[in-house]
């Protein structure tokens, strides 16, 4: 599996598992790759990419601050439901 499916497929795992977004700066640590690769491996189609406040620094130096986030889009969840659902019939 190459690392942009691998990207792909870590994205919808951890949507499906929690129904939240995944950090950008998160995938950039789990692959070792920068948000340029992030943003290549996942197109401009399949994956909506946001912004949403999250936690920075330590509990009493930290604050939150804005992100770059990104979940899979309906429309491609709607594809893979569909896809499977073509397997599970044929």
């Amino acid at each position: 599996m190459t690392k942009p499916d691998q990207i792909k497929a870590y994205v919808l795992n951890i949507y499906i598992q929690t129904g939240k977004h995944v950090f950008i700066a998160d995938l950039m640590k789990e692959f070792s790759t920068s948000a340029a690769g992030v943003r290549n491996a996942l197109g401009y189609d399949d994956f909506t990419f946001e912004h949403d406040s999250r936690w920075t620094g330590s509990n009493y130096a930290g604050k939150y601050v804005l992100a770059p986030c990104v979940e899979p889009s309906k429309a491609y969840l709607v594809k893979i439901i569909k896809s499977l659902h073509m397997e599970t019939t044929a």
